[in-house]
């Protein structure tokens, strides 16, 4: 069996989950991360995150890792 990441834009991603319902159950099983982050829009958010403690723009560290799990 293989895995595989994909990213489905919204405009498409209906269609393509019709696609995947008609193979077969057995054959297939999906399993939707949406709070999933690529390893650069992690690396870019730390470094943000780092760059603005200097400058004294840091922010409470529950507002940060709200942030970085998109939960605000």
């Amino acid at each position: 069996m293989h895995t595989l990441q994909l990213q489905i834009d919204d405009s498409i991603f209906d269609k393509f989950m019709g696609l995947l319902e008609i193979l077969p159950k057995e054959k297939i099983s999906v399993i939707e991360e949406s709070n999933a982050i690529s390893f650069e829009e992690a690396k870019i958010k730390v470094q943000n995150a780092i760059n603005n403690i200097s400058d004294d723009s840091g922010i409470e560290i529950d507002d940060a890792f709200d942030k970085v799990l998109n939960l605000k």
